[in-house]
This record gives C-alpha cells, structure tokens and sequence, in this order.
C-alpha cells in the first residue's frame, strides 16, 4: 500500500496566513497542524496549533510547574486568553522548523515509528517538494478498522 493513499490532503501554510485560517484547515481535516510553503515555494517547517496555543496562550511556568498545580487554580491569576487577537495574527512567528514526514513509499511501520521518534501523532506524506497529505494515528486507526470490516 502507498502512504499517499492514506494521506489527508490538506493546504500548505504560507507566509502571511492568519491563525484563524490555519485552524479552520486544521479543524476540517481534523490535524494538528500542516507543512509550511516559505516564499520561495519550499517546504521549510510546519504550522501547529499546539504551538501556537503554547505560544500565546500558556505561560511558561505553568508548563515548568505544572505537576505542582492542583485540579482547582481560583486562587491562582492567570493570563487572559484574547481569541479575536490571536486568530488575527499571522502565523509567520510561530513557524516550527522541523516537521516529520516520509516518502509516500515508506511502509505504514516506518510512518508510525517516525511519528514515535519524534513524539508527534501526525506526519507528512512528502516525495522531495511534491506534497501529498498527512496521516495520523487516528486516520490509521480508521484504516486498520476498514481492513478488518472487508
């Protein structure tokens, strides 16, 4: 079986995007994130929303500390969270890059350990530049449920 065949297509981040429109891409294909087109129409990194939430909306040393914080945080102030503000940004700032991604050939076992490697639950389908998709763990869960029902 071809990875591309399984792949998700998705659109490639771009320089200039808006946040919002990186999460409704991600939101309707149901992936945390998608490769990023640099000016020159090379595939330098990736787009996420984790990253992005990390980013804008959890301050450090709760992550550090956050073993330590209990399961009610009243007392605790934290940061307001601006919705319209960070969707309006653009995600250039925010560009991870790395990204995992193996060739459309590769059996499912090097794509699922790639992914356990790089602690990531997606990955891109790329053959050089020629971009094809994603998958993840639970697109291939949906697949391994498919085989078994035919």
């Amino acid at each position: 079986m071809n990875l591309r065949d399984l792949a998700v297509p998705t659109v490639l981040a771009t320089p200039g995007m808006r946040v919002a429109d990186l999460f409704h891409e991600c939101v309707r294909v149901q992936m945390p994130g998608i490769p990023y087109r640099d000016a020159m129409g090379r595939i330098t990194g990736k787009a996420s929303i984790r990253h992005i939430l990390k980013m804008t909306c959890l301050p450090d040393y709760l992550t550090k500390h956050s073993h330590m914080l209990g399961d009610h945080l009243d007392h605790l102030r934290f940061p307001e969270v601006n919705s319209r503000e960070i969707l309006s940004r653009t995600i250039d700032g925010f560009i991870l890059p790395t990204l995992s991604h193996v060739n459309s050939s590769a059996p499912i076992t090097k794509a699922l350990a790639i992914m356990e490697q790089d602690n990531t639950t997606y990955i891109f389908i790329l053959d050089g530049d020629e971009y094809h998709g994603a998958i993840s763990i639970m697109s291939l869960a949906q697949h391994m449920l498919n085989l078994a029902q035919s």
